[in-house]
This record gives C-alpha cells, sequence and structure tokens, in this order.
C-alpha cells in the first residue's frame, strides 16, 4: 500500500488499465484455447472412427484367412500418416497380435472390435498424437498482451503528465505558495487549495428575481424576556441556562405543533416565525394561537418548576415572508415586523398584544377578541366559542407533554 500512495493519480490510473486490459486478454486466450481444444477433440474422434471402420474390415478378412502378414503391412500404413502414431491388433483374449509404432499416455486411444461374420476375432487399436501444440500460441499471445499493456501505461502516463502540467499551472493560480513540485495528487492539492478561497461570497447570485416562496404573509410571535437582565447577578450560570431552555423548550414545543420556526433575531428575546398555510390555517391565525398557548403554559410553568416565568407576547404581520432561499432583500425585509412585535412585547405585561399590522386581519378577529387599552394599544381578549375547545384540547396536550407532574390544568381560561 506504501508504493501505491507513492504513485501519482496517472500511474495509478495507467496501472489499472494495463493490468484490466493483460487481464482481458488472458481471458479471452482462455477461452479461444478452451474452444480449440474441443473442436480438436471432435474433429480427432471422427478422424479415428473413419480410420478404424475402413481398416477394420479389411483386417477382419486377413485374421480369418491368417495372413497376419498382410495386417501388419495395413498396420504400416497407417502410420504412414503424421496424425496416427501406433497401430494394433489384439486377439479375443486380449493377446498381442499385431503391433506397429508408438503408445504412450500422452497420446489419444480409439479401438474398434474386429468380427468375422457374428464371431467376435479381436480388436484393432491406434493411438493419435495432438494435431497442433498450442503451448506456442499461449506463449505468443501472453506476450503480445504485456506488450499491450506495457503500451497503455506509458500512454496514460505521458496524458496524466500533461494534465498535472495544467494543474500544477492552475494551482500556482490559485495559491499563495508554490506547489509545481512536491505531492503527488495535484488533484487533492487543488482542492484544498480553492476550500481556502472565500468563494462563497465571491460567486454572484445568478438569479436577480425574488424568491416566488417569500411573496406570501409570514406572522411573528416574540416572547420579550427582558426582565432575564436583573437575574444575571443572583442566578449562577448553571441555573440560568437551566432557566431559558425552559422558555426555549416552550416555544419550540408550540412552534412544532404549529409549524413555526424559532429564532432569536433580537437580544433578550425570543420569535416564531409562520410562513404558508398549515392544516388550514393561515400564518395570522396560528401565531395568535401559539401566542395564547404560549401565555398559559407559563402559567403551569411557574407550578411545575416552582420559578417565575413571566414575559410579554407580542404578535405582527409582514407582507412578505423570509421564503426558501432567505435572500438578503427578504430579510431586510421582514426586519420591521420583527422590531415592531418586539415593541409591542415589551410593553405587553403578561398579556398578548398586537401590533397595527395585525389588528385588522379577519383571521385574528374572527378567532379571538380585540381589545382596546388605556394606552392604545391592542391586546387580544378570549378566543370565540367554536376555538375554545379546540384551545383547551392543544393546551392539554402541551401540558401533558412538557409537565407530566402537574397535570392537567382545569383551571385556565379558556
Amino acid at each position: 500500500m506504501v508504493f501505491w500512495e507513492r504513485l501519482g493519480f496517472g500511474q495509478k490510473t495507467g496501472l489499472v488499465a494495463a493490468a484490466g486490459v493483460f487481464v482481458a486478454g488472458q481471458i479471452a486466450l482462455n477461452l479461444t484455447l478452451a474452444s480449440k481444444a474441443y473442436v480438436d477433440t471432435q474433429a480427432r474422434e471422427t478422424y479415428a472412427q473413419a480410420i478404424l471402420s475402413a481398416t477394420a474390415s479389411r483386417a477382419s478378412g486377413l485374421i480369418a484367412s491368417g495372413d497376419m502378414l498382410t495386417v501388419t503391412s495395413e498396420l504400416n500404413r497407417l502410420i504412414a500418416s503424421d496424425v496416427v502414431a501406433g497401430a494394433a491388433v489384439t486377439d479375443v483374449e486380449g493377446q498381442l497380435v499385431a503391433s506397429v509404432g508408438l503408445f504412450n499416455e500422452d497420446h489419444y486411444f480409439y479401438n474398434t472390435p474386429l468380427k468375422i461374420g457374428p464371431d467376435l476375432a479381436g480388436t484393432l487399436s491406434i493411438s493419435l498424437g495432438d494435431i497442433g501444440s498450442t503451448t506456442s500460441l499461449s506463449w505468443t499471445i501472453s506476450g503480445l498482451n504485456a506488450v499491450l499493456a506495457a503500451s497503455i501505461y506509458a500512454l496514460f502516463g505521458s496524458l496524466s503528465r500533461r494534465q498535472q502540467h495544467r494543474l500544477r499551472a492552475m494551482l500556482n493560480r490559485v495559491s499563495s505558495t508554490d506547489l509545481s513540485s512536491g505531492s503527488t495528487d495535484p488533484m487533492g492539492q487543488l482542492e484544498k487549495a480553492l476550500d481556502a478561497l472565500p468563494l462563497d461570497t465571491m460567486m454572484p447570485s445568478g438569479d436577480d428575481t425574488l424568491d416566488e416562496s417569500a411573496v406570501q404573509s409570514m406572522a411573528v410571535a416574540t416572547l420579550s424576556l427582558d426582565h432575564i437582565g436583573r437575574y444575571l447577578d443572583t442566578l449562577d450560570e448553571n441555573a440560568l441556562v437551566h432557566y431559558v431552555g425552559i422558555y426555549e423548550t416552550l416555544l419550540k414545543t408550540v412552534g412544532q405543533l404549529l409549524k413555526g420556526d424559532l429564532q432569536s433575531s433580537r437580544p433578550q428575546s425570543l420569535s416564531l416565525f409562520f410562513e404558508g398555510r398549515h392544516n388550514g390555517m393561515s400564518p395570522e391565525a396560528r401565531a395568535a394561537i401559539s401566542a395564547v398557548l404560549l401565555q398559559h403554559l407559563l402559567v403551569v410553568a411557574e407550578r411545575s418548576q416552582r420559578l417565575k416565568f413571566v414575559g410579554g407576547i407580542g404578535i405582527g404581520r409582514s407582507d412578505l415572508s423570509r421564503g426558501e432561499q432567505k435572500s438578503a432583500y427578504a430579510a431586510l425585509y421582514t426586519q420591521s415586523v420583527i422590531d415592531e412585535t418586539l415593541y409591542a412585547a415589551q410593553r405587553a405585561g403578561s398579556s398578548v398584544k398586537v401590533s397595527q399590522s395585525l389588528q385588522d386581519h379577519e383571521d385574528v378577529c374572527t378567532l379571538f377578541e380585540l381589545i382596546e387599552t388605556a394606552d392604545g394599544d391592542t391586546q387580544l381578549g378570549s378566543p370565540s366559542v367554536d376555538v375554545v375547545a379546540e384551545l383547551d384540547k392543544q393546551s392539554k396536550l402541551l401540558q401533558r407533554r412538557l409537565f407530566p407532574d402537574v397535570g392537567e390544568q382545569t383551571d385556565l381560561p379558556f
């Protein structure tokens, strides 16, 4: 493996290609030799049967007349062929009557019975040598395969060197250090050099149009946590982290229920963003429902944790949402509704303030009573009769999930 790691990309590719060519050539050679051996066997058997059939009839008559000299002459005529290496005649008891030529284990043996009428007079046997040796052919083709594999390796090596020169030239253009020599992996060097460049900020956006998914309304529910500043000197860090974590858990759980996205967009506040429709409800309706659920879950959290959980809640609306691409334009446009809901939350106390952008929205006005306060603000009042049962169901579901030690609180004003 150390040897392999030291090789360049072109050398590795050349070796793999050369090995593939050589193996493919050897496989083709073996298949060809196997096919040739089968054809030779069939041809040899056919040839042997033809010789035996022609000679057996004459030899049978000669044996019947006792003319063994002529039988031997017939056998000598057989071995005159370059293919037949030996021929022999045996009697019915297997005793050798006449034999010419050679018989050894490298030959192929064939025989046929000799009959005089219906009676068996003996057996005629012949041995055939190899028609043609394939050893020299095998070595020749293997050598050609090796030469071809070496040529492929040399070709890939040449092409690789050219590509490496081009890659190293590009490397020196994008890297501050000289990379003309050293590592055998210019592709890896190029990746590292590109990773070091701030390409994400250099690439301009190819689309100047506004993301269509952002051209829809968005609602925001913001929970103000201004009071946490008073606890910095009285609570240790672990206790403060746990305290803020309860708020975070409440908003995340309500956000999961109503498909809202939790973010901390402003100091000492948490916001839920609602975009698109979910379960037939508009973002504005979901923002109002989430605010009421949070308002009452804070009461349950106090009973469970034996801590004071306060925080005003403000809800608002934007004609434009962040969209799927979260473009800078959409983000800048939606900053105003975040500021608006935070300002409302900071003035809400323990209520839910409704910003000016949401006061006239039909869904909110249908679900909740809107109350004008003495300071000129608007806050959510009692829910309508149609939505009370659903709010009660969702509230108890969240109570069982978040605070099972407290149980279902039936004294909530739904």
